[in-house]
């Protein structure tokens, strides 16, 4: 058994909380903005273009971003929809229910 410092980490990071997946998930978030950017361009000339360009992006960031407790938001909202569809026991029943 090898004893690995608390401070090294088993994935690969470009910077602390942000890898391979949330680069991905970025790009992909860019090129949505893309999209929503040229498609605009059809209908408006005006500034939205650049927020329907920026935003995508942005929640794609701050969704995948890992908080001081290692979890990210996606995290939070996959625990919250297993924990939601698990079973319930429960063991006890108050009277007149």
């Amino acid at each position: 058994m090898y004893l690995i410092p608390r401070n090294v980490s088993a994935k690969f990071e470009f910077f602390p909380g942000f890898g391979w997946f949330e680069l991905a998930a970025v790009v992909a978030g860019a090129l949505v903005g893309l999209a929503l950017f040229f498609l605009s361009g059809l209908f408006t000339k005006s500034v939205v273009r650049f927020v329907l360009f920026v935003l995508p992006p942005g929640l794609a960031f701050f969704v995948t971003k890992q908080g001081p407790n290692g979890l990210s938001l996606l995290d939070l909202i996959q625990q919250w929809r297993r924990w939601s569809m698990a079973q319930r026991r429960y063991l006890y029943v108050t009277k007149g229910e």
